[in-house]
């Protein structure tokens, strides 16, 4: 007991300017790091992810402890922020099976939760007073009705939902999200708010004993993949062409599309190219000059370092050509999309044993809400108004969803 204590106490300044040392030298890479291709973000994506021999329960403690931040703020429980195998194989289970019985029942009945939910909204947040509505806040309360019916498979009809608890849900996360990556106390009372108003909305506590477990994996990042694609879409008559289409009879191949440039798979995947659902993947790793016996005795500040997958990059890099900035679903048709390409959309979801399970399943998800939205907003006599900029998880100020003026 003392010989330890007393090598961590000579060895403790040392490794403090050792930290510092790494911290000036991985800034200066960085610095340098802008021009790298696409091979070489590939290797250090796929290092970052799922380094050479490492097992299933290192990955799973660099992903917590890099996620540790959602557990101060939401108190979730779940594989994202357990280094846990077994919690792991429980989430990854019960996820499956929410997925599997959502494709059993089929698109068209994942369409109509959909459209049910577009005009759910329109109806309940439309007053005399209101006639209109921010853009942001209406996909998020619109993907996460059809995340709680559609996959979570709450059994309270959506005309029956209460409007105000599905808002605060959504704004409540979005809300602590942002708070998460700030220092400072966050008010107690809006994760009070959330999980009152999202038990009422998910009341099986036998199968969802914490639901915040599900639903934030489930919406957090659908919401603003749809937003995104319907903000690129909306303004384009060619593409809303496409999606009027495939509302006809939403189905994998009407997903790829008829042979036409366009194809609603290649304006998801366009979408989530040039605004990722996640731009940088976390993981915090030990440091590599430092001895594993004194990573318990040594604050994890100076002994580990908190890495990123920058997938955004790889998304916009050389392969992509001079115009990578630019909006172009042509380029995912068959005709034209290189190889290399392919393998860089695959990271959009991440890579190795923790990538996401719903990879296959989320963009033809995205397409069918994206549809449903765009269908209801105009045959309900609402249009779309455009922002400055296209937003995130924040930052869309200015794009509302407004009543159009009967003549």
């Amino acid at each position: 007991m003392f010989l330890p204590v007393v090598a961590a106490a000579i060895l403790l300044p040392i490794l403090v300017a050792l930290a510092i040392l790494c911290r000036y030298r991985s800034a200066v890479f960085q610095s340098r790091s802008k021009s790298l291709t696409y091979h070489h973000l590939i290797l250090e994506i796929r290092d970052t992810l799922h380094p050479h021999a490492a097992c299933i329960q290192e990955l799973l403690a660099e992903r917590a402890d890099a996620n540790q931040r959602l557990v101060r703020v939401m108190h979730i429980t779940n594989t994202f922020v357990s280094s846990n195998p077994q919690v792991h194989d429980r989430f990854v289970t019960h996820a499956r099976l929410l997925l599997t019985s959502a494709q059993r029942r089929g698109w068209a009945d994942f369409q109509a939760i959909a459209v049910e939910a577009v005009q759910w909204q329109l109806s309940k947040a439309n007053t005399p007073l209101s006639q209109q509505q921010s853009f942001d806040s209406f996909i998020q309360n619109i993907t996460l009705v059809v995340v709680l019916v559609g996959i979570l498979q709450i059994e309270t009809p959506i005309q029956s939902l209460c409007h105000k608890d599905v808002t605060v849900v959504a704004n409540s996360i979005t809300t602590l999200w942002a708070l998460s990556k700030k220092p400072g106390p966050i008010p107690p009372t809006i994760f009070k708010e959330l999980t009152t108003c999202l038990r009422r909305l998910v009341v099986d506590e036998e199968k969802f004993p914490n639901p915040l477990d599900f639903v934030i994996p489930a919406w957090e990042t659908l919401w603003r993949v749809v937003a995104t694609t319907i903000a690129y879409t909306y303004s384009d008559e060619e593409m809303k062409k496409t999606f009027e289409e495939f509302n006809v009879c939403p189905s994998d191949r009407a997903f790829l599309g008829t042979g036409e440039d366009i194809s609603v798979k290649g304006i998801v995947n366009e979408a989530m190219r040039l605004r990722p659902p996640s731009k940088h993947i976390g993981r915090s790793k030990s440091r590599l000059w430092c001895p594993r016996f004194l990573e318990c005795w040594i604050w994890s500040g100076i002994t580990r370092v908190k890495t990123y997958a920058d997938v955004e990059r790889l998304l916009r890099c050389d392969i992509w050509g001079p115009n990578s900035e630019d909006f172009m679903p042509t380029r995912h048709h068959p005709r034209h999309i290189l190889r290399e390409q392919m393998e860089a959309l695959r990271f959009i979801f991440g890579y190795g044993p923790l990538r996401c399970i719903a990879s296959s399943w989320a963009p033809m998800a995205v397409g069918v809400i994206s549809g449903a939205v765009l269908d209801q907003i105009e045959s309900s006599g609402y249009k779309l108004e455009r922002g400055p900029v296209i937003g995130g998880r924040a930052g869309w100020s200015g794009w509302v969803i407004k009543r159009q003026k009967t003549e």
